[in-house]
């Protein structure tokens, strides 16, 4: 190899490994799309956010189930001993369960565990059955939640309880953060229900409630029949995140709402999701840096094959098409068996030949025909001849083909002249 060419590579190589380093060392921009998902790290996710609540809470951890999976682990059989029982939490954009999450959730709160679950937006059968509703303050506010914070920084006030005389239990989040509120719906059920949380509007954030068993044949005392477990309705899905809980003092407001007297383990439920594993151009094509580079590297070496094109173009010579030997080997082919000396068999073939013409124009075969004249006058009628000459020309070909007949050259050369004359005259 050229030395000139060597030094080329080794520029490729060396800007490669520039780029790739430059975009690599340059700050990535933050995704504020909420996902929730457990291993997400950007501001959004829930990746910091199990982290601190796992080093806060005994026994907190992440599952990928949902709330059905969870109350087939645990038979309808009545209220669990308080060992068995836990705090089940769910955090999601919209919660729209099927039409048997209803009926997953109150068979868990029969069983006395807890169930949270902190969305912006409900199903309309899940508002209706437990007797809430939600309102939006202003729609599509976390869409431009970055650069809204930064052109006009004004936080607004949470506080937790029924009083907001207390500053302990003040806290600063900005608007975008919790758009909706709920709203008090009549419900069938019997409850008993408060409201934890309220902005500075002193609409409600978060909703919590206890249903009474009122079955007749329960012979429970009054106050066990308050053993059932709570169901807790948050509005502020995104202060449960990276974000909402390393902003400001947040992470007291989300221990404050988690925190239960019955101290149960808490399980947070992350559905899980298939994802498939992706490829290598993919995987480059997410990454900035990767990214910058692939397309670096192709540039080079586009200029690479351009380079070493215009350095090596030669002449192509014309090529001129084979010529046809089609003929010369029909010929060939027709000496070898004259040079044989079978007349009798060179003379069968024209005749084969001549058959699979009449078969193909006119699906019709003189050897069908049990009796030779017949054959020659239908012959005769196809090709416009006497049939007379035909018949006697026919019945000699019959002859000359016949087994035992010895064929001389001139027998086959006068047969296959009156073949070709045929074949010439058919219509």
């Amino acid at each position: 190899m050229k030395r000139s060419r060597i030094v080329f590579f080794v520029l490729i190589a060396v800007f490669f490994v520039a780029v790739f380093l430059v975009q690599y060392n340059t700050p990535r921009p933050f995704i504020w799309k909420p996902t929730y998902l457990h291993d997400d790290r950007q501001p959004f996710g829930c990746y910091v956010f199990d982290d601190v609540l796992a080093s806060s809470f005994d026994d907190y951890r992440v599952e990928q189930k949902s709330l059905y999976k969870v109350r087939m682990e645990y038979p309808d059989t009545g209220i669990l001993p308080r060992s068995e029982r836990r705090t089940y939490l769910l955090i999601q954009d919209v919660y729209s369960p099927p039409d048997s999450g209803l009926l997953d959730i109150r068979s868990l709160l029969r069983q006395g565990h807890n169930v949270v679950i902190c969305a912006s937006d409900f199903s309309e059968e899940m508002m209706e059955t437990f007797g809430f509703s939600v309102e939006y303050n202003e729609r599509d506010l976390i869409n431009a939640f970055d650069q809204a914070v930064r052109l006009d920084p004004v936080r607004d006030t949470i506080y937790y309880g029924t009083s907001i005389d207390d500053d302990y239990h003040l806290y600063r989040v900005f608007p975008q953060l919790h758009p909706v509120y709920l709203k008090l719906q009549e419900c069938e059920l019997d409850r008993n229900m408060a409201f934890l949380a309220r902005d500075n509007h002193d609409q409600p954030l978060a909703l919590i409630m206890s249903l009474y068993s009122n079955d007749a044949e329960d012979d429970m005392d009054a106050e066990s029949r308050w053993d059932y477990g709570s169901l807790l309705i948050v509005s502020t899905p995104l202060l449960f995140t990276n974000y909402g809980i390393l902003d400001g003092d947040n992470a007291s407001y989300i221990f404050r709402l988690l925190y239960f007297p019955d101290n149960y383990p808490i399980v947070r439920l992350e559905e899980s999701h298939s994802v498939a594993s992706p490829s290598l151009l993919k995987a480059i094509f997410d990454s900035p840096a990767l990214k910058a580079a692939f397309y670096s590297l192709l540039l080079l070496v586009l200029l690479l094959m351009t380079n070493a094109a215009q350095r090596k173009q030669r002449p192509i010579p014309v090529v001129t098409p084979p010529a046809n030997e089609m003929l010369r080997f029909t010929r060939l082919i027709g000496n070898l068996f004259y040079q044989k000396r079978d007349y009798q068999d060179l003379l069968r073939k024209k005749y084969l030949y001549f058959r699979t013409e009449l078969r193909r124009r006119y699906a019709t075969d003189p050897e069908t025909e049990p009796d030779p004249k017949a054959a020659a006058e239908r012959l005769a009628a196809r090709t416009g001849l006497p049939v007379e000459e035909v018949t006697a020309d026919f019945v000699r070909l019959k002859h000359l083909l016949s087994d035992g007949t010895r064929v001389s050259e001139a027998d086959m050369r006068r047969a296959i002249d009156g073949i070709n004359h045929w074949k010439r005259k058919l219509k």
